[in-house]
């Protein structure tokens, strides 16, 4: 059964679209740019987390907190994500306000995690891209804060690089609290988890 099909098959039985933001390739894995992709492998389960090749993503299906689920990783540079997105959302036949984006912020401050709803893109290439593709902004977003880069530091190298060695606990466990919100938000009313994630993480203390 073709990639096409199989999702028209399944479309009545998937809940969520999950899409993890990053770079595709090895001399991008666990940098800043692709925790998006690290949150998706912290979400699946330990006794299945064998990802498919399919039409330019890595897709895995299964139950996330006993909802149907599907998470994707793009194969295409962070700023070409829209297109898999929108092909992916056409062939399940779910709505935008389905999707969940999970992608880094430079304007949110190191280790912190937020949910939102709608809104901008706030500068992020990816995020924007999704937007320009689907044609709506009512998805949610889940950020993880990288902080602004040290002085001298373009943004542009920061995001590439990897977490420095001081930083690994603070970013491992930002990345648990936001697989976290992600299962909260498969579960849970949206306002409850936007109220808990978001004051939760307003008191995590941000980087010196």
């Amino acid at each position: 059964m073709s990639w096409f099909n199989r999702f028209r098959h399944e479309r009545n039985e998937s809940k969520y679209l999950i899409i993890g933001l990053g770079n595709p390739g090895s001399q991008y894995v666990h940098t800043r740019h692709n925790v998006g992709f690290d949150v998706c492998d912290r979400l699946l389960p330990e006794t299945d987390n064998n990802w498919c090749r399919t039409r330019g993503t890595l897709e895995w299906r299964g139950m996330l907190s006993g909802v149907r689920a599907i998470l994707l990783k793009p194969q295409t540079y962070v700023n070409r994500s829209g297109p898999p997105v929108h092909r992916a959302l056409r062939a399940i036949g779910i709505s935008v306000d389905q999707l969940i984006v999970i992608h880094d912020d430079l304007d949110l401050a190191f280790g912190r995690v937020r949910v939102r709803k709608g809104g901008s893109s706030g500068g992020h290439r990816g995020v924007e891209s999704v937007l320009a593709a689907v044609g709506q902004a009512s998805f949610l977003k889940v950020k993880v804060g990288l902080g602004r880069p040290p002085p001298g530091v373009d943004p542009a190298d920061y995001v590439l690089d990897r977490f420095s060695s001081s930083e690994h606990e603070a970013a491992n466990d930002a990345l648990d609290r936001a697989a976290g919100a992600v299962h909260a938000l498969l579960t849970r009313p949206l306002n409850d988890v936007l109220q808990e994630v978001n004051q939760r993480d307003a008191a995590v203390r941000p980087r010196a």
